[in-house]
């Protein structure tokens, strides 16, 4: 911790007066070596490093909801309660790791986004998993041939 200060914010309000709120600064260093961090709370109790440390919580906390949104195609919540996001959150961990498992035994060399989009595209259909990254055989070319069209009307 480099510093802990109280400080005070005047806001602008649309009248012109301000009021004066009882704030405290907190500087801290970072152990990455990233430089200083510099907190503001309205915490005046707590000890200034379980300040630092909370914060410190709730930023990896940010971080995997970060992730989550990145990785795991999250867009919104199917369910309210706590056990349906639980149960969201873990099949999605579930499809990502197994996507990521199956790239790294075949040796596929595509995005994650990009290799789960073509896996979705194929889900149902029997193709193997170590050509999904190469580009689909061509088909070969028929000529129409009316002679040999039937309608089944004879």
């Amino acid at each position: 911790m480099l510093e802990d200060a109280d400080v005070r914010h005047a806001p602008k309000s649309t009248d012109g007066k301000r009021l004066a709120v009882p704030m405290r600064r907190i500087r801290v260093r970072r152990h990455d070596g990233g430089g200083t961090l510099v907190l503001v709370t309205n915490d005046r109790n707590t000890d200034a490093v379980e300040i630092a440390r909370l914060h410190k919580t709730r930023w990896q906390i940010e971080l995997l909801f970060r992730w989550i949104k990145q990785n795991l195609n999250i867009k919104r919540f199917r369910g309210n309660s706590k056990t349906a996001i639980q149960l969201q959150i873990i099949a999605a961990m579930i499809a990502y790791l197994l996507l990521r498992l199956a790239t790294r035994t075949h040796g596929i060399k595509l995005d994650a986004i990009r290799f789960a989009e073509r896996v979705g595209a194929r889900l149902f259909l029997r193709w193997p998993i170590d050509v999904i990254d190469k580009p689909p055989i061509a088909a070969k070319k028929t000529r129409y041939q009316p002679a040999k069209l039937t309608l089944g009307l004879q």
